[in-house]
C-alpha cells in the first residue's frame, strides 16, 4: 500500500513539472528543439519530459530556467492552471485576430490532456488499486 502512494506522488510531481514546462515553452513561443538545445539533448527527449515518459532532471530544469530567464519557483506550484489563468488575464491582445495567444492557449490545453493520459499510464500500473479510480475520474 505504501508503494502505491509513493508512485502516485511521483506521478503528481512529474505531471506538474511537465505541465509547467509545456506552459512556459508554448506561451513564450519556443519549440521543443529550441529547449533541447539549451540542455544539449534531442527534441525527442523534451517530448518525453513533456509527456511524463521520462522524468525531467533537476539540473536540466535549472539550466533551462537560467537560459530562458524563467522563474523556477513556478515549477513548484500545485496547480499549473492558475499560472495559465493569471497569464491570460495579463494579456491585452487576446481579442486581436493577429494575436498568437489564443492558439498557444489551445496548444497548452491539448498538451496537458496528453500529459494526463500518458502520465497515468506510465506512473500507475493497472495493478495499482488507485489506477482504476483515477482513470474513472478522467471519464
Amino acid at each position: 500500500m505504501g508503494k502505491s502512494k509513493k508512485t502516485y506522488h511521483k506521478y503528481d510531481i512529474n505531471k506538474t513539472l511537465a505541465k509547467v514546462l509545456v506552459l512556459h515553452r508554448v506561451w513564450h513561443g519556443y519549440t521543443q528543439k529550441q529547449i533541447a538545445q539549451c540542455i544539449h539533448v534531442s527534441f525527442q527527449q523534451i517530448q518525453k519530459y513533456e509527456r511524463c515518459i521520462n522524468r525531467l532532471p533537476g539540473d536540466h530544469l535549472v539550466d533551462i530556467c537560467k537560459q530562458k530567464k524563467w522563474d523556477i519557483s513556478l515549477f513548484t506550484v500545485d496547480n499549473p492552471h492558475e499560472i495559465l489563468n493569471e497569464w491570460i488575464n495579463n494579456v491585452d491582445q487576446l481579442s486581436n485576430p493577429d494575436s498568437p495567444y489564443p492558439l498557444r492557449i489551445d496548444q497548452i490545453n491539448r498538451a496537458w490532456d496528453k500529459i494526463e493520459d500518458v502520465g497515468i499510464q506510465n506512473y500507475l500500473h493497472e495493478s495499482n488499486p488507485r489506477y482504476k479510480s483515477i482513470m474513472e475520474e478522467r471519464i
